[in-house]
């Protein structure tokens, strides 16, 4: 059985912006409807910030996981700290 569809108008959009869809829209080789009706599902489908957090939170977590993590970001921040000391001729045993 094929989904259920109906109308939706827009009122007040610029003409400069109906012109901008309408070559975006003939860019792609589709209509200005079928354009917007992609758009539309596009974003209606993007997970919010809200949605993933709560995802997040509701994934199991991993203690391995988390512990390679800490160990990566100390690495990888400890990297980061070297270059800077360099940049800057700072080594270990001396103070700024």
């Amino acid at each position: 059985m094929p989904a259920k569809t109906t109308d939706l108008q827009i009122r007040g959009i610029l003409v400069k912006t109906r012109d901008a869809l309408r070559r975006k829209a003939d860019s792609n080789g589709v209509s200005m409807s079928q354009y917007l009706i992609d758009l539309i599902r596009k974003d209606v489908e993007k997970v919010t910030l809200a949605e993933w957090i709560e995802m997040m939170r509701r994934r199991p977590r991993s203690r391995v996981a988390s512990e390679q993590v800490q160990q990566a970001l100390r690495e990888a921040r400890e990297e980061e700290d070297a270059r800077w000391d360099q940049q800057f001729g700072l080594n270990n045993n001396s103070e700024p």
